[in-house]
């Protein structure tokens, strides 16, 4: 039992699941997370079948990668705990040791066992006496750095995980040049959203503008997979996309734009219009002058076609149009309009609180790194005999202690 103890608190464990938990974290930075299905049969055709099996698709939710989590918690929480015990059992030992340091003390006059006592108290170190002897401590905060960093990487680590699974999730479509309202009174502002760069490679970036309640903005920000744009409490990432078509129809001199769904109906009296089923993103003419329509693509749609139903006069007949073409019937005419390219958004809100004690715990651990690194703590037994350095790196209080002395020498 407690050689599989030994081993969970170790610190070569813990390397081996930090290297772990990277390498999921660098495939879930390189793969789109949570995205449709199809988009991975497109984009990836040769490993589509490796990334649903390792549920890389939504590996920071695998089932893996939270075992890998909990693991790490767990030698995180052990390291904590033998660091803090550790720590309560030899820091008194250290103390009683240099109290009786009075032997083994470098000798000095009495003047310089002043000088040394004056250089200590104004270095704000705490001290005890027993038995003749002064113990100054010096960076006594220092004795908690280990403890602290892995305290700080613990929590961390939770409060990550808590800012990953505790927010509210919203999917939603915005056209371009029109906005998300949320329940709260936040709104997303979808400037533009583009499917490929200028020179014609995949991207599916969108431009937005988050605006607080409070009338904060975020500042148009663009957004592309894996690359989101956040302000207080909200997070906002490129999900998906898609095409949508559109007609203008004109009545009496007053025109409006219509977005077209699956099965709409547009009249002016119920019994004349038009019934509109899809928007293809293209068709193939062959040799004998049949259209054949193209059912599904990726990227732009190259020549987009309506296919609608014409009812006029009791009468019904499958038509197809095309961008820029007109049609008349009764009071109304249409104009079919260029399609419009659309992002879907992935809103995420994490709980205020959750933001700040995640800061803290960041602000925990970099603490305890530094005291662990740069502020080790040193005591210094001091009698009238003269005085000992005491600490796993005594040498720069030495030399600190040295100068000061030299320099006090010098004056006097």
């Amino acid at each position: 039992m407690k050689k599989f103890y030994a081993f969970f608190r170790s610190m070569a464990f813990g390397i081996i699941l930090l290297g772990l938990i990277t390498v999921c974290s660098v495939i879930g930075s390189l793969i789109p997370q949570n995205a449709e299905a199809m988009t991975y049969v497109r984009y990836y055709p040769d490993f589509y079948q490796i990334i649903f099996a390792l549920q890389a698709d939504h590996i920071f939710t695998s089932w893996y990668f939270i075992v890998l989590s909990a693991l790490l918690c767990l030698n995180l929480t052990l390291c904590s705990v033998t660091r803090i015990t550790s720590l309560l059992k030899n820091k008194p030992k250290a103390y009683e040791n240099a109290l009786h340091m009075k032997k083994q003390a470098q000798a000095a006059d009495k003047e310089e066992v002043q000088a040394v006592r004056e250089w200590l108290e104004k270095q704000h170190c705490r001290k005890e006496e027993k038995d003749g002897v002064t113990v100054y401590s010096r960076n006594d905060a220092g004795w908690y750095g280990s403890f602290l960093t892995h305290l700080g990487l613990l929590l961390t680590i939770l409060l990550f995980g808590a800012a990953m699974y505790l927010p509210v999730i919203i999917d939603e479509s915005c056209m371009p040049k029109e906005a998300l309202t949320l329940d709260d009174g936040t709104k997303v502002y979808v400037d533009s959203f583009r499917i490929e760069d200028d020179t014609g490679r995949l991207d599916f970036t969108s431009t937005i503008n988050i605006i607080l309640p409070d009338g904060r903005e975020s500042g148009l920000k663009e957004i592309s997979v894996n690359h989101p744009a956040g302000l207080g409490q909200y997070k906002v990432y490129q999900q998906t996309y898609g095409t949508k078509g559109s007609v203008t129809a004109e009545r009496n001199g007053k025109s409006e734009r219509f977005w077209l769904e699956p099965q709409d109906f547009l009249s002016a009296d119920g019994k004349n219009g038009i019934w509109f089923d899809m928007l293809y993103p293209g068709y193939i003419t062959g040799p004998d002058g049949k259209t054949t329509l193209i059912e599904s693509t990726s990227g732009h749609y190259e020549n987009p076609v309506y296919v609608f139903t014409l009812m006029e006069n009791g009468s019904s007949e499958m038509m197809m149009a095309f961008p820029g073409d007109t049609l008349e019937v009764g009071e109304l005419k249409f104009t079919f309009d260029e399609p419009t390219e659309y992002p879907g958004l992935r809103i995420k809100k994490t709980p205020h609180m959750v933001n700040i004690l995640l800061l803290v715990s960041f602000l925990i651990m970099t603490a305890g790194i530094y005291l662990a690194m740069f502020a080790q703590p040193v005591l210094v037994s001091v009698s009238e005999e003269g005085y000992s350095i005491l600490g796993p790196k005594p040498e720069g209080t030495r030399i600190e202690l040295n100068q000061y002395l030299k320099k006090r020498k010098n004056t006097l």
